[in-house]
């Protein structure tokens, strides 16, 4: 689903055509628009929906917490979360790679052991900082939604969200990385000013 959000329908059609016709094909997604429909229509014979039920979206062994921040003081409120917080392990979610590059810069430039994850670092550099995250070899992994999907870290302290999400979906999926397997664990998010109604939004979903 994020691919089609993406503009990547005509590739995923592409890849699709090439499959061989006797195959089971399985489709997962959080949500189906009707461009996911429309490729299980096209592609997939007497296909079935699944649904899973509804449950409570977030864990109770996450703190979310939120802060009112001006966007150009966005970088002094995390480095004040990062020297406030002992044994930190954090991932930091921002909305662009240039953010990504902008924040790892700036913390670099403080000596932050850091390392960015996006779109345009190569597959070979994105399973090394992966792997290398994953073992704790530094505490802070700055990274876009679509980039950090489908990572999965154990023991993480803090999900900082530099950027707000921009959906519940999307944010529950942020916060889930933390407070797992019994393990307390903190949400931060920055919410600009002209945010406000949107971070309460996602809190009543």
């Amino acid at each position: 689903d994020r691919m089609l959000d993406m503009g990547f329908i005509h590739d995923v059609r592409r890849v699709v055509r090439s499959l061989p016709e006797q195959r089971q094909t399985l489709m997962f997604s959080a949500t189906m628009p009707p461009e996911v429909l429309s490729i299980a229509e096209q592609f997939m014979q007497d296909y079935e929906i699944i649904r899973t039920e509804m449950t409570r979206l977030s864990t109770e062994l996450t703190d979310q917490i939120w802060y009112s921040v001006k966007r150009e003081d966005k970088f002094d409120a995390l480095v004040r979360i990062l020297d406030s917080e002992e044994d930190l392990y954090a991932l930091v979610f921002c909305r662009t790679k240039g953010d990504v590059d902008e924040v790892v810069e700036k913390l670099k430039q403080q000596h932050y052991p850091v390392e960015a994850l996006h779109g345009d670092v190569p597959q070979v550099l994105r399973t090394r900082v992966i792997n290398r995250f994953k073992a704790k070899h530094f505490p802070l992994l700055v990274a876009t939604d679509v980039a950090a999907r489908g990572i999965d870290v154990n023991d993480l302290t803090h999900v900082i969200n530099y950027s707000i999400p921009q959906s519940p979906e999307i944010y529950i999926h942020r916060v889930g990385r933390t407070g797992r397997a019994g393990k307390e664990g903190k949400a931060v998010t920055f919410v600009t000013p002209g945010e406000v109604r949107k971070i309460r939004y996602i809190q009543e979903t």
